[in-house]
This record gives structure tokens, sequence and C-alpha cells, in this order.
């Protein structure tokens, strides 16, 4: 059964990240198609529905996450850590919460927005396994006691490890990258019997991606294109370097170094206003703030 398992959360998590990935690309070529066609015409028209496509979708999911599934905030890898070391954060592994995260990083993703895929699939591996693990949802009655085999603790805490790693195999289509997530970075409770499934989970899930990868080359995806599943899509480059580009490089990682504290302090700062200010006024100033500050960025 844990092997079973282990076969449907990698399907899950697979076609999880096929549907948010297809979803992306397709809303970004959308965009673009329609935006350079008005641009044609009138480049002040062109920038004004620019604009507000990307105002329509990170309007959409701010709502949804606000209004329907408040614990998918975020990336959601300090959640599942949390969770996979003994606390309990409520609502972090619900079917609105999968819900939530998938839709809400669509809409992010194909707003505009400087955010990665790799946190949204890690959570959504983990709610898969979770859900699969307790038979569906109560709540929402999509429920079957056949599925119903994990009671306890330890095995719960193993299928949601599987689901984390899919995650990760799904985002960078590295399954071995999935198990050294897992072992390395969220869970203090590891055995060899749970290696093996963590590593068959992200097997799986790549099988899928790749499988999902050869369907969409024939042009049955719309605007996705080749590299929609994996950040570095490299086949070919420089094996050797010659002494001159040392100081190249040395330049760019002192700037890349200045620009990331820069960024880090700003975040902070960013961070501590919505805490003690935005946060205390309700969610429907957190969706017209949200909005308002995604557009002030474009301009």
């Amino acid at each position: 059964m844990k092997w079973f398992f282990a076969l449907l959360i990698g399907i899950g998590t697979g076609f999880a990240a096929v549907f948010i990935n297809i979803s992306v690309e397709n809303f970004a070529g959308w965009k673009f198609s329609l935006t350079f066609n008005i641009i044609q015409k009138s480049y002040l028209a062109g920038c004004l529905i620019y604009i507000l496509i990307n105002l329509a979708l990170v309007f959409s999911s701010v709502s949804i996450i606000t209004q329907f599934a408040p614990a998918a905030a975020g990336s959601g890898i300090p959640e599942i850590k949390g969770y996979l070391n003994g606390i309990d954060i409520p609502g972090i592994l619900l079917l609105r919460t999968l819900i939530g995260k998938i839709f809400g990083s669509i809409g992010s993703v194909g707003g505009g927005l400087a955010l990665g895929k790799e946190g949204p699939l890690v959570h959504t591996g983990a709610c898969i396994a979770s859900l699969l693990g307790q038979g569906g949802s109560t709540k929402y009655h999509i429920s079957s006691r056949w599925l119903q085999g994990f009671k306890s603790d330890r095995d719960r805490h193993g299928l949601v490890t599987c689901g984390c790693a899919a995650g990760v195999a799904a985002a960078f289509r590295a399954p071995v990258g999935g198990v050294l997530f897992a072992l390395e970075e969220v869970t203090s409770w590891w055995r060899s019997q749970l290696m093996w499934r963590v590593f068959f989970t992200s097997a799986i899930v790549a099988v899928v991606v790749c499988a999902a990868m050869e369907w969409c080359k024939s042009g049955n995806c719309g605007h996705f294109g080749l590299g929609g599943f994996i950040i570095w899509d490299i086949s070919g480059g420089q094996e050797d370097y010659s002494f001159e580009e040392l100081l190249p490089m040395a330049v760019i990682g002192v700037i890349g170094g200045l620009l990331g504290a820069l960024f880090n302090q700003l975040t902070i700062y960013v961070t501590r206003w919505r805490r003690n200010y935005l946060h205390k006024k309700g969610n429907r100033v957190k969706v017209h703030i949200y909005s308002y500050r995604h557009t002030y960025i474009f301009r």
C-alpha cells in the first residue's frame, strides 16, 4: 500500500505541475501576443492592455488566497518544514489550500510577478500526499474509505515527505534533487525504507513531466514552450575559460552580492510594514494594496 500511494503521489504531483506550467505559459503567450498586436497600432493602448491583463491575473490570485485559502499564502516550504518537524500548523494540507496554491501560482506567475514554482509545487505535492493518506476531504464530501489506510502520524509523515520531494522533482525535473531536498532540508526523521519510496515517487514525477513535454512538442499545448518545465535547459556550452574572464566574473559576483543584500534588506522593511499596518486592516485592503503595488512596480 505504501508503494502504491507513492505511485499515486508521483502521478498526482506530476499532473499538477503539468497543469500549472501549461496554464502559466499559455496565459503569458496570450498576453504577449495580444500586446504585440495592439502595439503595432498604438503603443499606449498596448501598454494599458498589458497592465490590465497583469492586474486581472494578480487580482484573481490574491483574491483566491485572501478569501478562499489563506493557508496557501507564501511559498509553502517553511510550513512543510515545520509540519514535518513536529509543528501543527492549521489548514496547510487541506483541499482548499491545494486549490488555492495551484490557481494562485498560475495567476501570480502568469501576471508577471517575480515568483518561482519550486515552493508552490513542494506545498502542492505535500497537500496531495496528505489528502491521499486520509482518503480525500470529508468537508467537501470527496473521500474514499478504501484509501483511508494511514492513520498513524509516522505513516502520514512518510507520505508528506514523499510529496514534498515530488514537488522539487516536478519543479526541476530532478528525481535525485527531490530526494536530497527531503533528506537535507525538510525532515529530521529519516529511515532507509523511506528513502527508496521518496526516490520512487520522484522518479514517477520525472517520467510524467517528461512524457508531458514530449506530448507538448507536437503542438498540443498552445503557447507552451520547450523549456517550460525547467529553468536551465542547457544542451551545450563553453567547456573551458580564459584567465581574462576571471575579472568580469568577480565584478559580476560583487554586483550580485550587493544587489542581493539590498533586496534582502528591502524585503525585511516591506515585511515589517505589512505585519504592522497591512494585516490589521482586513482582506479587502490586502487585495487593493497588492494589486496597486503590482501596477506601481510595472510603471
